[in-house]
């Protein structure tokens, strides 16, 4: 009989599979309330990226070489490192909820600068942090890299971070997924390493992962057919609407 540990595990991986090839972003955030229903809140972290990294495997297939050009692809991941080092020493001594919902918050107002530009604070956010992606486009990478990379290993959030800088950086939406799925992939690697360091999960935690990994494929395969049919403008919106979903679910 299968048990309810590996049915909640293998849903959420087909969500996160389709989340991560469709929409790019969101995937982390919710694999955690999905396997927190089974599991107690640090395991269901450290879960998460495991899984994660089984659908970035699978969705490189589906985006290879169509992420940012290098120099940029470069900057994100150094400016990620110091962060994924200071998130790995921070997770043991800090409750993740806090800083989840500082990130929450911050997300929560950049996607309604974009989603209603006429709304009056909105209108400031959007020049504000508009006018520091077209200025500082380099600095930009390396702000918001590092940001990722503090939030992705205390609360998977690293993708609605990127998110905001991808957002304009990228040129279409398969630059846009591909970037996150090829920064999901080498920082969920080093993730999943610092978790069974620290202590979060064990190698026998790992194995409950396998047999989420075909619904994880089949997630990845709807969500990369999802995108394809998808145009640029209703691709925005929806990597948006998802950016504001996500962040009031870690305000609450």
């Amino acid at each position: 009989m299968i048990s309810s540990d590996i049915v909640i595990i293998a849903l959420a991986g087909f969500f996160s599979g389709i989340i991560k090839t469709g929409v790019g972003v969101g995937s982390g955030i919710f694999l955690l309330p999905t396997l927190a229903l089974g599991f107690p809140a640090k395991l269901a972290l450290g879960l998460g990226a495991p899984l994660l990294l089984a659908s970035d495997a699978i969705g490189l297939r589906y985006y290879w070489k169509q992420w940012l050009p290098r120099t940029e692809l470069a900057r994100l991941f150094l400016a990620a490192l110091p962060g994924l080092i200071l998130g790995a020493v921070l997770l043991p001594l800090i409750p993740g909820g806090i800083f989840r919902i500082g990130v929450g918050v911050f997300g929560v107002f950049y996607a309604l600068s974009l989603l209603w530009p006429q709304f009056p604070a909105a209108v400031l956010l959007r020049r504000l942090f508009g006018g520091l992606n077209a200025r500082y486009a380099e600095e930009g990478a390396y702000i918001y890299g590092f940001l990722g990379g503090v939030s992705t290993v205390l609360a998977h959030a690293g993708g609605l971070v990127w998110s905001l800088y991808l957002i304009t950086a990228a040129r279409d939406r398969r630059i846009f997924v591909g970037t996150t799925i090829i920064l999901f992939f080498v920082t969920n690697i080093y993730k999943t390493v610092s978790y069974v360091y620290i202590g979060i999960i064990g190698p026998d935690d790992l194995l409950k992962v396998i047999p989420a990994i075909p619904m994880i494929f089949l997630g990845s395969y709807l969500g990369n057919v999802i995108n394809k049919r998808c145009n640029y403008i209703l691709f925005r919106k929806i990597v948006l609407c998802f950016i504001l979903f996500i962040s009031v679910s870690l305000c609450i």
